[in-house]
């Protein structure tokens, strides 16, 4: 594999004007679309405008080889593959869907975004019982993982990254475990898809959910589900309407047949505008090649760490190789609670530098079409701004 040259980069962001504003560090939260998805999105927008939905054909065509993309990226079947409005929208028609009951039980971790956390939540008063992995420091403790594992566990659901601490799980560790035991095994995957390769088939993931607008550089609003292809027909849909059966055009006759494919969890017209975004998205992604993306980020994460340590930054995230993502969150050396984080926060920004505080930690989260010299610029600002805090 051929790692992105300078040249590259260079091209590559001249699809980020962002850049030309901000040192844009906050893909963990919401990232800037590019060039390629805002013409994308002007192209749906003109078809309508002139032409109106007699160009359903030509969008139908086109959400179906996107749907095709998407499941390329994650090495999927399209058939596996839904259109959702998020991930808490994909994952909330898992948890519903599975029939869960009285006794079963699923595992997730103590530190997951709320997103992996309601959903199962909701669940309880069904009698479902909800278990967490407990984290050491920035890494979960996997090593309790079996230990936590019962004849009544049904599910283990897990961030591909935790969004905190920016810990990368062994995703196809823990898929081999779980197939062996005849548990279903939901990846969130939102803060790593677009940033680090994904195979679901490899690794044995049973469902994945992510929306576009974090490492995939789209759009809010938007995101997809993979279900596994035998299991699909396992999962009963929560949300139905006209576009949930198998003839969906057929108005004047009802006929409830759902799709033997993820189509049965598509139950209303499509979001078309957004999808064209996801499209060009995607093959953005596809085109760079995510494998040589996360070279890339792991390179400027690492600059971030050496640099870091010069200053005697206290990292809270993974800093193990095999752990690290693209997130990298820190205290300062004379705050290590992190009470001032939140206005050196802010103090960045009007230098336009785009960063975030989680849970009292500084958290940056670079991109491949970031520099080293932002890396080193985003430090000595950091160093300047927090001998002002005192």
């Amino acid at each position: 594999m051929k790692p992105l040259s300078s040249h590259e980069i260079s091209a590559y962001r001249e699809l980020f004007p962002v850049t030309e504003r901000f040192i844009y560090m906050n893909h963990a939260a919401v990232a800037p679309i590019s060039r390629r998805v805002a013409e994308a999105v002007e192209d749906f927008n003109r078809q309508a405008l002139e032409y109106g939905y007699t160009r359903a054909e030509t969008w139908h065509r086109r959400i179906e080889t996107i749907r095709g993309l998407c499941a390329q990226l994650i090495g999927a079947e399209a058939e596996e593959i839904a259109f959702v409005k998020n991930t808490s929208h994909g994952l909330s028609l898992i948890a519903r869907g599975l029939g869960l009951g009285e006794g079963d039980e699923v595992l997730i971790s103590e530190s997951e975004f709320p997103t992996n956390v309601y959903p199962w939540m909701a669940l309880e008063k069904l009698g479902v019982v909800l278990k967490k992995i407990p984290a050491h420091g920035a890494e979960l403790a996997l090593d309790r993982l079996e230990t936590l594992i019962t004849e009544k566990t049904k599910v283990v659901s897990l961030s591909s990254v935790q969004y905190a601490t920016g810990y990368r799980l062994p995703v196809a560790e823990i898929g081999r475990l779980c197939r062996d035991l005849g548990i279903y095994f939901f990846i969130d995957g939102i803060q790593s898809l677009g940033a680090f390769p994904l195979d679901v088939k490899r690794d044995k993931v049973d469902f994945l959910a992510a929306d576009a607008h974090k490492w995939m550089l789209g759009h809010e609003g938007i995101g997809i589900l993979y279900v596994r292809k035998d299991l699909i027909e396992k999962i009963d849909p929560c949300l139905l309407g006209w576009n949930s059966v198998v003839q969906p055009l057929d108005f004047d006759r009802l006929h409830f047949k759902l799709p033997e494919t993820a189509l049965r969890f598509e139950e209303g017209s499509h979001n078309g505008l957004s999808i064209y975004g996801l499209g060009a998205a995607v093959e953005l992604l596809l085109e760079v090649g995510v494998a040589r993306i996360s070279e890339r980020i792991m390179t400027l994460t690492d600059r971030l760490l050496e640099e870091g340590r010069e200053l005697g930054l206290i990292f809270t995230s993974a800093v193990q190789p095999e752990f690290r993502s693209g997130i990298v969150s820190f205290r300062l050396p004379q705050d290590p609670e992190g009470q001032k984080l939140a206005d050196l926060e802010r103090r960045l920004f009007s230098e336009g530098i785009y960063v975030s505080v989680r849970r009292q930690s500084l958290r940056l989260s670079p991109h491949f079409y970031n520099t080293e010299a932002e890396i080193s610029h985003v430090l000595k600002t950091v160093k300047k701004l927090s001998t002002a805090l005192g």
